[in-house]
């Protein structure tokens, strides 16, 4: 018997388990459509501010990130390539906070007035 194969990780996981993964995957979509479906008051405006928190927190670390090139008049770049190697983390950084902040927002739409 053959005990050191070679594994595929990832992949070998997904073809015995997927139906566990999609189960899990839903309880927990129904549990954050649920949360937000019942959002409102003051829960609700907290979460809209942490929200915009986030969001400024992101948007501070791309323009921190994007110093630099500032500095140079160079106004008009986009993505990370043009960047000093300093300052990649903070560029992608800031975007993930500014793509949660959308998604929070965009939740925020499901609740109920």
């Amino acid at each position: 018997m053959d005990t050191h194969r070679q594994s595929n990780g990832l992949q070998t996981f997904l073809e015995h388990y997927w139906f566990l993964v999609i189960g899990v995957s839903a309880v927990l979509a129904s549990l954050v459509l649920s949360f937000f479906s019942r959002l409102t008051g003051t829960p609700w405006i907290c979460c809209y501010g942490i929200g915009l928190a986030v969001a400024e927190v992101g948007v501070s670390l791309i323009f921190y990130a994007k110093l630099p090139l500032y500095r140079q008049r160079r106004f008009l770049t986009f993505g990370s390539r043009a960047l000093p190697d300093s300052s990649r983390p903070f560029y992608r950084w800031g975007y993930r906070c500014v793509l949660f902040a959308v998604v929070l927002l965009l939740c925020l739409f499901l609740s109920r007035p």
